[in-house]
């Protein structure tokens, strides 16, 4: 393990992040609104790109090109968070990279979260999206890609297509770093607490309680948005899954490699032992920027 991976895993274990995840649910949403109060929707002001907005369902969506004119083929990308937390400024740094790499235009909605907003209100923002690109980009054209919770929502579109009999052509490419989805089997839950030691950031307590968060108070919320894994992926030509072997949320891997195989995609997996959760969205040491690198090619392809 490099010098950088294993400093930012001192850092995160160092902040105490983990420990906010376990905390009684009226006290962790307290901390979560008090994060977002620095977060959320964000026009960068530099040239590294060229940046416009559009307004998907009243919820804000940053869109970052490399030209005024919109490139051959985009990424929509969604942030990650738990359904709950919402993006950063930091964001914007990876998203630029990201469409220097890829040569792709990117547009990053900034969906509700379920501190207000049933998760359903998620799916309509990134579904709608979805169908906004397909317009402009056209059929084949538009891939997704996202990271833990966010990495749900990239495989979700799909899963949403096929459930709501909307018929939209499958996005190009699905690439979810950590995806995350409430467990629902007793292999998932074992695995989950497996890792729970040794995940410095996100707590298997977390996975517990945030089904209720996400429902809102709703009964009638389909099982794929809760349980990604549960999703129709027929149609779906590839994905590209990236882990940490040492976050709790490497318990869901079997689950979406047999609902994969079920479904007939082809999927492929880059996992490595003791990075961070989410590790390859961060590239700034060794092992995120190689695997950054690899899932570029994947998109470029």
């Amino acid at each position: 393990m490099s010098f950088g991976a294993k400093a930012l895993n001192l850092a995160i274990r160092a902040s105490g992040i983990k420990k906010k995840y376990s905390l009684p649910e009226n006290e962790f949403l307290a901390e979560v609104r008090k994060m977002n109060r620095n977060r959320g929707f964000y026009m960068p002001r530099d040239t590294k790109a060229v940046y416009g907005e559009r307004d998907v369902l009243r919820s804000r969506c940053l869109v970052v090109q490399l030209r005024e004119t919109p490139a051959e083929r985009a990424i929509l990308y969604f942030y990650g968070g738990g359904m709950l937390i919402g993006p950063d400024k930091g964001d914007v740094d990876v998203l630029v990279k990201l469409a220097r790499r890829t040569g792709c235009d990117v547009w990053f909605p900034n969906y509700p979260l379920c501190t207000e907003h049933c998760i359903t209100d998620a799916y309509d923002v990134a579904f709608e999206c979805y169908r906004l690109m397909l317009g402009i980009y056209g059929a084949g054209n538009v891939s997704t890609c996202g990271f833990s919770s966010g990495g749900a929502l990239a495989l979700g579109v799909a899963a949403h297509n096929n459930a709501t009999g909307a018929g939209l052509p499958m996005p190009r490419h699905i690439v979810a770093v950590s995806p995350g989805e409430v467990p629902w089997n007793d292999a998932e839950r074992t695995l989950m607490q497996a890792n729970n030691a040794s995940d410095a950031m996100v707590d298997y307590a977390f996975m517990c309680k945030v089904e209720r968060l996400e429902r809102h108070g709703r009964n009638d919320v389909p099982d794929y948005m809760i349980h990604i894994s549960k999703g129709d992926f027929s149609g779906v030509r590839d994905v590209h899954l990236v882990y940490s072997t040492s976050e709790v949320l490497y318990g869901t891997k079997e689950n979406f490699l047999a609902a994969f195989a079920r479904d007939g995609v082809i999927c492929t997996v880059r996992e490595r032992p003791g990075m961070i959760h989410a590790y390859a969205m961060l590239p700034y040491f060794r092992e995120s920027r190689e695997d950054f690198e690899e899932l570029v090619k994947y998109l470029k392809q």
